[in-house]
């Protein structure tokens, strides 16, 4: 069943669309600041698309931000398991080039199950069936950002990111959208956003790890600083059952 997530502002609801459903009626049409899953044809089917629906510019600072837990069963990065929090650091005013790019040699999909020979079986079979990521330089980079992902809370989605020889701190995870908002103000005067924080020190090469409840077209990014320079790495995650 569809999940409606009222918020104080109004006008703003966030619609997602079920996981076995692509109809157009999960379509959230409200053009008032709402927080819609668009649809994106593929294939014949409709997509859910997760993002902060609103008239113009203007609106997108006084939106709500999204919650990652909406598609996200779990999430970690390399050893670190990723923590819920509301990001007070996360809205900066200005931003550098990110070098982060994607890694294809251990970037699979792993059963959670590892006592199930079947499901370790359909692991190996749905990676090699579908390339996960492009790390070829002859693409064009607004299509270096994309990655195939597997929906399923059983299914250990690994995308092996580089990070390069810099040192990285406060590596979140939100929903790209919400950097265009101001945050929640909770008891505050400092906007607050929703992310998934894996914390500080990382370099090198690093596997993400998540976990995705529904099928859909989501657009994310992993914030973070580094010599006081912050950037963002733009992943658009087309999740497949």
């Amino acid at each position: 069943m569809a999940c409606g997530c009222n918020n104080n502002q109004k006008g703003e609801n966030m619609v997602l669309a079920p996981t076995d459903s692509y109809g157009p009626q999960n379509v959230n049409s409200n053009g008032n600041g709402g927080y819609g899953a668009g649809m994106r044809m593929s294939n014949g089917f409709f997509r859910p698309q997760m993002a902060i629906t609103t008239p113009g510019w203007q609106d997108m600072s006084v939106a709500q931000p999204i919650d990652p837990k909406a598609i996200l069963q779990y999430a970690g990065l390399g050893a670190t398991l990723g923590t819920f929090t509301r990001s007070t650091n996360i809205l900066q005013s200005a931003w550098g080039a990110s070098p982060l790019v994607y890694i294809g040699a251990n970037t699979k999909v792993v059963s959670y199950d590892i006592t199930d020979a079947a499901t370790t079986t359909d692991a190996l079979q749905w990676t090699f069936n579908h390339q996960m990521v492009n790390v070829g330089a002859n693409i064009p980079s607004a299509l270096n950002k994309i990655a195939y992902l597997r929906a399923g809370a059983i299914w250990d989605n690994q995308v092996e990111i580089n990070f390069g020889a810099s040192t990285y701190n406060n590596v979140q995870l939100t929903v790209r959208d919400n950097l265009a908002t101001s945050g929640q103000f909770l008891n505050s005067a400092t906007g607050s956003v929703p992310v998934i924080s894996f914390g500080s020190g990382i370099t090198g090469n690093q596997v993400l790890h998540v976990s995705l409840l529904r099928p859909g077209v989501y657009s994310m990014v992993l914030a973070m600083v580094t010599g006081g320079v912050w950037s963002v790495f733009e992943m658009e995650w087309i999740v497949i059952k």
